[in-house]
């Protein structure tokens, strides 16, 4: 199942299938190694304010609802 990636769940991962976001965004994100095909970890989440955390690589990084609603993933595991 392919969602944005703000519905992942802390704990579980999914792999990045494409991001909607505006040039300029995608190439900071790509820096970060958020990129289509690139695992993804939700580490965070904050539903009082819209950020949550995400390891990716060796990095965690934390996104708003705006940015995490841009990058679709497809969930792995059983949900």
């Amino acid at each position: 199942m392919v969602v944005p990636l703000r519905y992942l769940e802390p704990d579980h991962e999914a792999v990045i299938v494409w991001i909607a976001l505006p040039d300029k965004q995608k190439q900071l994100l790509s820096l970060w190694g958020i990129e289509p095909e690139s695992l993804i970890t939700c580490v965070f989440k904050n539903k009082r304010n819209g950020m949550s955390a995400y390891k990716i690589r060796h990095t965690v990084i934390a996104l708003g609802t705006t940015e995490s609603s841009g990058i679709l993933v497809k969930l792995l595991g059983s949900f």
